[in-house]
């Protein structure tokens, strides 16, 4: 059972949401709601929550202002936005959850199967992660916050060499020759990372397109990374793989 608060200035965003949830959510006993900033901190600390479902804009300040305002962060997180694209990319980037207004139940289902995966670390970290790509956008410095069973890695994304699926799971590789394995499939990386340069050249493997060492023909195509690594290509990314390679479309 998750004791659950929902912060948010709109009263018909919070009684829309109260409402999906009350009514296909079993485990899920909301416990209180707030308007404001101010509210919200003194409701999480009254009531201790296992879920606070966050506005991230509110007339006294912003979902940041109240964490920043809590001593500690001991629940899970899902924010409530009507923030455009690239915003949302950065929610990714932190792998924090979010609702984008209006509500569907079927985003809530999907955000609530998601979170009874993730434990309750690094909050405060994955905070900062999620300030610092909202306001710096897709800058070479950006970070990302990896999945892992027992909580979280932060890293630049500029760090990543590239990532390899396993069925559920993604392994991502970095430059210092490190690995970890994060609880995210490859198809979720490929849509995070395009934006940086990363390409998908087999169904098992997303690379950096701009640590290619060469291509090698042989055996259908192979990419050997810096590190020497050497990927398979699949026939149906191999011309759109060329074209990128040779005219630096990367």
């Amino acid at each position: 059972m998750y004791h659950t608060v929902i912060i948010d200035d709109d009263p018909l965003a919070r009684r829309g949401l109260r409402r999906i949830l009350e009514q296909n959510f079993q485990e899920i006993e909301i416990t209180g709601e707030a308007d404001s900033v101010a509210t919200g901190i003194s409701l999480i600390n009254e009531m201790e929550p296992d879920l606070v479902f966050l506005d991230i804009e509110m007339p006294d300040g912003t979902g940041f202002s109240l964490l920043e305002g809590l001593a500690r962060i001991n629940f899970k997180l899902v924010f409530t936005t009507s923030y455009s694209d690239y915003a949302i990319t950065a929610f990714k980037y932190s792998a924090f959850d979010y609702l984008v207004k209006p509500v569907l139940i079927e985003n809530v289902r999907s955000t609530i199967n998601r979170i009874n995966d993730i434990p309750v670390l690094h909050e405060k970290q994955r905070v900062e992660v999620l300030k610092k790509n909202l306001i710096h956008g897709s800058d070479a410095d950006q970070t990302i916050a990896l999945p892992e069973i027992n909580g979280f890695t932060i890293v630049k994304v500029n760090d990543i060499l590239r990532c390899e699926g396993e069925r559920n799971y993604s392994r991502i590789f970095f430059h210092n020759g490190t690995s970890v394995l994060v609880s995210r499939t490859l198809l979720d990386f490929d849509n995070l990372l395009v934006s940086h340069g990363f390409f998908r050249i087999h169904r098992s493997h997303l690379i950096s397109l701009k640590n290619v060492n060469r291509y090698l023909k042989s055996d259908g195509g192979v990419i050997e990374m810096n590190d020497k690594t050497q990927l398979p290509v699949s026939p149906k990314f191999k011309d759109e793989l060329l074209n990128r390679l040779l005219y630096n479309r990367i």
